[in-house]
């Protein structure tokens, strides 16, 4: 009896042209991708910006890490002049051994004309990271009885931060509402066209992953006080 014939070419003419199937088809999605990035990448902005709606509360608090235009800083000036809360809390890293960055946020809203008695300056710190910061403004907060506060960060570092906000603060009995300011080095309708914008995302993006490791073995926060949420206090703006 004669051999079957070899049955080896159909297959791998079928395998062929399941290939080239598959790779038209992975092109074709991505050139619609590709057309369609700019409507794509403004809707992720808008998941990715978090710019929750304000409420009285017993200070502002602008994190430090400014951009050179102090955008952080003129977004609580403009919250605190429409009444959202009577004070005004700059934090900030050392710059030198013996200059903090709040000073120079202190000034900006002196210059605007923020009376000198509705600043405080949060204490400064050699901090690392959003996390550091966040921990020594919940120290430096609670001494001061005030735990009902409007939190403001640049637009692209606005999840991030409250992500730790709601690890590090509201355990804490603190009640915090995150409000975005337009920064500059993120555009919001085409960052992805930009240098700088396109830095700042991927930057996020890695440390948004550190956070979240680092976060997962922070030590419990205190109970809050009396086991309440201070009210804001007199003296609304």
């Amino acid at each position: 009896m004669s051999p079957p014939p070899p049955r080896q070419k159909a297959p791998l003419l079928r395998r062929l042209v399941r290939w080239l199937l598959f790779l038209f088809c992975l092109c074709g999605f991505a050139g619609a991708v590709y057309l369609a990035r700019g409507p794509l990448l403004r809707a992720f902005l808008r998941w990715w910006v978090v710019d929750e709606p304000p409420a009285k509360s017993q200070a502002i608090v602008a994190l430090g890490g400014d951009a050179v235009t102090g955008v952080r800083v003129q977004h609580a000036i403009e919250l605190y002049r429409q009444g959202w809360a009577p004070k005004l809390v700059f934090s900030g890293e050392l710059f030198r051994t013996d200059f903090c960055e709040n000073a120079l946020m202190q000034a900006q809203a002196i210059h605007a004309g923020i009376p000198q008695d509705a600043i405080v300056l949060a204490p400064c710190g050699a901090y690392t990271s959003t996390l550091t910061e966040t921990l020594a403004l919940r120290s430096f907060l609670t001494e001061d009885k005030i735990n009902h506060i409007i939190l403001v960060t640049s637009n692209f570092h606005t999840r991030r931060a409250r992500r730790i906000a709601r690890a590090v603060l509201e355990p804490a009995g603190f009640v915090v509402h995150v409000s975005s300011a337009p920064d500059e080095r993120f555009p919001a309708d085409h960052w992805w066209q930009q240098r700088e914008g396109q830095k700042q995302m991927v930057l996020e993006l890695l440390k948004s992953v550190q956070t979240w490791r680092e976060l997962r073995h922070l030590p419990p926060p205190p109970a809050p006080q009396g086991g309440t949420t201070l009210e804001p206090g007199p003296g609304w703006h």
